[in-house]
């Protein structure tokens, strides 16, 4: 027996008593108990021996955790998901890797074992950790993946979430998970069988890229698939989702009455978080830069535009603007940040590379919208009380003029040539084209019924879509910019704001 055991049991035996009571029974008690917890062999989740070699020859030098879990030599940690059941294989081969490995060296997302064991990374993403998405795996893979579990031991990483797809593999393990876009299913092809029970989350409409709607008034963003132009999903954020930015894989969505930034993961198809702003910051509008480093934010509450480091979320400081900073846009080259002040009516110029203000143009009463030309050189303003579009010169940070407009100029888009404007017309309910170059106005063009009072538009790429928001009906407008006829409307079911185009690699 070992030495503090016999201790234990002499306590027992001979325990003292005072006024009628063993006072030393309870302890001794007490301690078996914690001395048997202590002595007792930990939980661990038990490989097969077979599978066991093949890790550490797929994963050289690793270290096989007790609960499973693989981490290695480079650092990277692999989650390992054990089938629903046991092969009893004596021999175990590494099956199939996504992405496909290339090379001896190439290093894969995850890895499926012909035993049933599957491996996967642990992603370090903005402000979480999770899982690759499983999107692109083939169905049958797909599908072995949710029949598995996680081991109910696992050590799980700091700050680790997963889509709510991946629930069955959860089970009771404390993991959050996080809120997604509703799935869709694609068609069935031609002598294919439709299978109800098995969606995939990328519908055939995704294949070239989505537009992102967003609707404040309910607080939601709506995705519209470019090919169909049909409404694919609606999104509840409990907020008050207004301007839209992507740098890399993420949509940066502002949420004023939040007082947040969320972020979206548009390949995966889940939120990611978000990033918290001060109180009464009420953002209204974000930026990124084209290497999608830094993010700049609209904190229109307090008179600040913040700059937030993308990959950690964190505020890193902030300017100082005249009141109302509203909607913004940025130069292609991202040397500037171009910044609405409504109250004031003017436009702010801040340099990308000391993050101050560059200077202050007034251009006008109630600056609505502000775009860029392609080349940089020209920033043209929706003033929507004046009835004009004000053209300032960047660099010389100069009001040139105005183009006259109709009736209370909004949303703003100039085609990829920087030949030609498009204005909405809110209270006309049109369409202004003009020549850039002449200033002069090529077309007006009438929206239908089911479009009214338009907000803010945008080019689909090729410039010969443009979808237009409606503030006070249920669809949005997709006009055929060649032939002048708006040939879809596809139904939204509330009001709309902002527009945004987010292509699919």
């Amino acid at each position: 027996m070992h030495s503090d055991q016999k201790a234990v049991s002499i306590l027992l035996i001979s325990g003292r008593y005072r006024g009628g009571v063993n006072l030393a029974a309870p302890l001794a008690l007490s301690l078996v108990v914690s001395l048997f917890l202590c002595l007792a062999p930990a939980a661990a989740t038990k490989l097969p021996s077979e599978l066991t070699t093949t890790l550490k020859s797929t994963f050289p030098e690793c270290r096989i955790r007790l609960d499973g879990a693989v981490e290695a030599k480079d650092g990277e940690v692999y989650l390992p998901i054990l089938p629903k059941v046991e092969s009893g294989a004596k021999v175990v081969r590494l099956k199939e890797t996504f992405p496909a490995a290339s090379g001896a060296n190439s290093k894969a997302d995850i890895y499926v074992f012909d035993d049933g064991y599957v491996y996967v990374r642990v992603l370090k993403t903005v402000n979480i950790k999770t899982f690759p998405s499983f999107a692109e795996l083939p169905q049958k893979t797909h599908q072995g993946i949710l029949s598995g579990h996680m081991p109910v031991d696992l050590i799980v990483p700091d700050r680790f979430s997963l889509p709510a797809s991946l629930r069955p593999i959860v089970g009771e393990i404390n993991i959050t998970l996080l809120k997604e876009l509703p799935t869709i299913e694609a068609p069935a092809a031609a002598g294919e069988e439709k299978n109800n029970a098995q969606p995939v989350t990328h519908a055939k409409g995704l294949g070239h890229g989505s537009i992102f709607v967003t609707s404040p008034s309910v607080g939601t963003i709506t995705l519209v698939a470019e090919d169909t132009l049909k409404k694919i999903a609606e999104v509840p954020t409990e907020g008050t989702p207004g301007g839209m930015a992507l740098s890399g894989e993420h949509l940066y969505i502002a949420d004023q009455s939040k007082n947040r930034i969320l972020i979206l993961d548009v390949k995966g198809k889940n939120f990611l978080g978000q990033i918290d702003l001060p109180d009464k910051a009420r953002p209204k509008s974000v930026v990124a830069l084209p290497n999608g480093k830094l993010l700049y934010v609209s904190e229109s509450g307090l008179g600040l535009v913040a700059v937030v480091e993308a990959e950690t979320s964190k505020v890193l400081l902030t300017t100082k603007v005249p009141p109302g900073p509203s909607r913004m846009a940025i130069t292609p080259d991202g040397a500037t940040v171009l910044v609405l002040n409504v109250p004031t009516g003017q436009l702010t110029l801040i340099s990308t590379q000391n993050q101050k203000v560059l200077g202050s143009v007034l251009v006008g009463t109630f600056p609505w919208a502000v775009t860029v030309a392609p080349d940089g050189a020209m920033a043209y303003v929706s003033c929507r009380s004046a009835g004009y579009v004000a053209i300032v010169d960047i660099a010389q940070k100069k009001m040139l003029g105005g183009i006259k407009t109709g009736n209370a100029p909004t949303g703003l888009a100039i085609d990829a040539e920087g030949k030609k404007l498009y204005v909405a017309l809110a209270k006309d309910n049109k369409i202004a084209i003009f020549d850039l170059a002449t200033r002069a106005l090529v077309k007006e063009i009438a929206l239908p019924p089911e479009v009214d009072f338009p907000g803010m538009i945008c080019l689909l790429p090729g410039d010969k879509k443009l979808v237009v928001s409606s503030e006070s009906t249920e669809a949005i407008g997709i006009l055929n910019v060649e032939k002048g006829e708006f040939e879809e409307k596809p139904i939204i079911g509330h009001g709309t704001d902002e527009t945004y185009f987010v292509p699919i690699n």
